[in-house]
């Protein structure tokens, strides 16, 4: 299989959501002496309904892979085995993943014995847009939108919020740090005891309150946001705005539409 042939900013936000919810690992099948290599992305949804993000994700990496679940009543994956699958898609995503998912990458490759000419050093793609596409799809996996305040009634007191968790054993994730340093504003908290009993490591938050500052990051991110995330957004501003019409949300590029 070839690397897939696809938009660099869809490989970027892919890098994004892989970053935030994808793992590679290896373990050993029964009746066999040797390691196989699997890569999968996670992401909740309900049951009968694969997560939007999974079926980007899929075509994204060029239409590979499966998607199974519910799992646990509403969590799906993404999965694959295949080892030139595996090995395609790592060299379509290594110029935009952050460290901990390369490094991840490499010892289940070496466990397996499947090692590519892949430089761990090497450093990130850094065009603006590939960078925000890789935040948005860091967000579309990871992030959350929500409304502060109490009263429904005075609009003025309730703000919009977006949040980010993210589990670490080895303080804050490196994949926190880089989305604070994309979207410039914002800030990082924890470490917080696990939410879900499936949980066991502690959890960081990248964190930001604000209609100005949400509409501002949300500007940033939108022409690669997945509709989930967009609408979330749009949920939470029109609370304060009472409807869009301003659009000030929006990329110049959807303004000027």
């Amino acid at each position: 299989m070839d690397t897939p042939r696809v938009d660099l900013h869809d490989l970027a936000w892919a890098a994004g959501l892989y970053d935030g919810e994808g793992s590679c690992s290896a373990y050993l099948p029964k009746r066999r002496k040797t390691y196989r290599r699997q890569m999968a992305v996670s992401q909740g949804g309900d049951p009968g309904k694969p997560p939007i993000v999974l079926l980007g994700f899929r075509n994204a990496v060029g239409g590979v892979g499966n998607i199974t679940g519910p799992y646990r009543g509403y969590l799906f994956y993404w999965k694959t085995t295949r080892i030139h699958v595996i090995d395609a898609i790592a060299t379509a995503l290594w110029p935009f993943l952050g460290q901990e998912k390369r490094e991840q990458f490499l010892v289940a490759s070496g466990l397996a014995g499947k090692l590519l000419p892949l430089d761990l050093m090497a450093p990130r793609s850094h065009s603006d847009d590939t960078e925000r596409a890789w935040a948005a799809g860091f967000f579309d996996g990871e992030g959350s939108v929500g409304v502060g305040g109490g009263n429904y009634l005075r609009r003025a007191y309730r703000q919009p919020s977006m949040e980010i968790p993210q589990s670490s054993a080895q303080g804050i994730p490196d994949s926190l740090h880089h989305f604070q340093t994309v979207v410039g504003v914002g800030s990082i908290t924890g470490p917080y005891p696990p939410r879900n009993p499936w949980a066991r490591l502690p959890s960081y938050r990248w964190e930001l309150g604000g209609h100005r500052k949400v509409e501002f990051v949300a500007g940033l991110l939108w022409p690669w946001l997945g509709c989930v995330k967009r609408s979330q957004v749009e949920w939470a501003l029109s609370l304060v705005h009472d409807g869009l019409a301003r659009g000030a949300h929006k990329s110049a590029a959807d303004r000027e539409a």
